[in-house]
């Protein structure tokens, strides 16, 4: 099951990018550009950590096949939400952050990983949760409070790439690279 679920995520996330381009022209206004290019460069930055960590702690049982897809469906949900509402946007955004810490809430409890596996795993489980946690109040923020999309949308990127950088710093690398 590991070789298999490994390409097959493999050929999922390039299914995903790729399906992505079609909707470049269904875009209208300018967050949603920013959000287009912030998402691919956002997957390709998981997808660095993603596919090793798969290598490292593959599938043993049908649900974490079942996560791994579920993944996959909530990037593809991520990156089709840039044509829709920054509130859609924002909460694919909480799916994908859900099943990953899901994903690798498995891992753990299967593979009781160490060293620094396990610094690597309980940084983006608590990485997660903050991001998860942070983006569902930015989400009421945005529902009660009129302020441009453009500028909700740079607020929650500059979280990302913060939140990225303190999960690097914490582990010291970028993980199995």
């Amino acid at each position: 099951m590991k070789n298999f679920s490994i390409k097959f995520v493999d050929i999922m996330v390039g299914i995903v990018l790729g399906l992505g381009f079609q909707w470049w022209p269904a875009l209208q206004q300018p967050w949603q550009y920013a959000a287009f290019i912030f998402v691919y460069l956002d997957i390709v930055d998981y997808w660095i950590d993603y596919s090793p960590s798969l290598k490292r702690f593959p599938p043993k049982r049908e649900i974490d096949v079942m996560l791994d897809v579920g993944i996959m469906f909530s990037l593809f949900l991520y990156i089709y939400a840039t044509q829709l509402t920054l509130v859609y946007f924002l909460a694919a955004f909480v799916v994908f952050r859900v099943l990953d810490y899901l994903w690798l809430l498995s891992s753990k409890y299967e593979y009781h990983p160490t060293g620094t596996e396990k610094l690597f795993v309980d940084t983006w489980l608590a990485f997660n949760l903050i991001e998860a946690i942070v983006t569902v109040i930015l989400i009421g923020i945005i529902l009660f409070v009129a302020v441009p999309e453009l500028t909700f949308l740079l607020v929650f990127i500059a979280f990302r790439v913060i939140m990225r950088i303190f999960a690097s710093v914490k582990y010291k690398k970028v993980h199995f690279a």
